[in-house]
C-alpha cells in the first residue's frame, strides 16, 4: 500500500506541474524576439547570444579540412555496388500500389488533423496586437491601391485566427504612409499552452500513426516476400 501512496503521489505531483501553462511571448519591432516562460522561469530564445569564435579556434579546423582533404578516398567495391538493397517504400509501392499509398497518406494525414483539432481548443492566445504602415513609394494612387491589397489578406486572416482559436484581446492597425518609401510592420503575441494537453495528443497520435500507418506499411512489405517465396515454390 505505501508504494502504491508513493507512485500515485509522484503521478499527481507531475500532472499538477504539466498542468501549468506556458507562456509563449513573441515581439517584432526592431527586431524578432522570442521567449517561453514557465512559473518563475524565463527563457529567452531569439536573439540567442552567441559568443563569436576567435581566430585560434578557426585555425585548427582550416589545418584538419587540409589534412582530410590530402587523404585519399577509398575505391569503391564492385561486390558492394551491385548488392544493393531495394527501398522499403518502392517494394510497398509495388505491392499495394498507388491506392495503398494514397491509403497511407491519408491515414497519416487524418491522424494529424485530429491531434490539431483536439490540441487547437487548449491554445489560449492571451494578447495579438498587429500595426502596420503600407507606402506606395510617394505616389497616392499606388499607396490606395497598395493598402486595399494589404487589407484584404490581412484582415481576413486575423478574422480566421480569432474565429478558430480563442484569443483574449487583439487590435490592428493599418495605416497608409503617403510620403513614406518603405512598408513597415510590428506585432506582438502572448500564447498561453497548457504540456499536459499536448502531450496527451502526442501520445494518442503515436498510436493512432502505429496502428493505421506503421503496421499496415510493414504489413504490406511482408506481403510480397510471402508472394515471392510463392511463387519461387511453384516454379521449382
Amino acid at each position: 500500500m505505501t508504494f502504491l501512496y508513493i507512485l500515485s503521489g509522484i503521478i499527481l505531483f507531475f500532472v499538477i506541474l504539466l498542468s501549468i501553462r506556458i507562456t509563449i511571448n513573441a515581439e517584432y519591432f526592431d527586431e524578432f524576439k522570442l521567449s517561453i516562460q514557465w512559473l518563475f522561469i524565463k527563457i529567452q530564445i531569439l536573439p540567442s547570444k552567441k559568443k563569436d569564435k576567435t581566430e585560434t579556434e578557426k585555425k585548427p579546423k582550416k589545418e584538419k579540412e587540409k589534412k582530410e582533404e590530402a587523404t585519399p578516398e577509398p575505391e569503391p567495391n564492385p561486390e558492394e555496388q551491385t548488392e544493393k538493397k531495394e527501398n522499403i517504400f518502392v517494394t510497398f509501392y509495388n505491392n499495394q500500389g498507388f491506392d495503398g499509398v494514397i491509403e497511407l497518406i491519408n491515414n497519416a494525414a487524418s491522424s494529424l488533423g485530429k491531434m490539431f483539432s483536439s490540441f487547437k481548443k487548449h491554445i489560449v492566445i492571451r494578447e495579438l496586437y498587429l500595426f502596420m504602415t503600407v507606402t506606395g513609394g510617394c505616389d497616392a494612387a499606388e499607396t490606395a491601391m497598395e493598402y486595399g491589397r494589404i487589407c484584404q489578406k490581412v484582415f481576413p486572416a486575423m478574422g480566421f485566427i480569432c474565429t478558430n482559436l480563442p484569443v483574449k484581446k487583439y487590435d490592428v492597425e493599418i495605416e497608409p504612409d503617403f510620403i513614406g518609401l518603405k512598408n513597415s510592420a510590428q506585432f506582438a503575441t502572448s500564447v498561453h499552452i497548457r504540456p499536459i494537453f499536448f502531450i496527451n495528443a502526442v501520445i494518442v497520435l503515436v498510436f493512432r500513426l502505429v496502428f493505421k500507418v506503421v503496421l499496415k506499411f510493414l504489413k504490406g512489405i511482408k506481403n510480397k516476400s510471402k508472394n515471392q517465396n510463392i511463387n519461387e515454390g511453384g516454379a521449382l
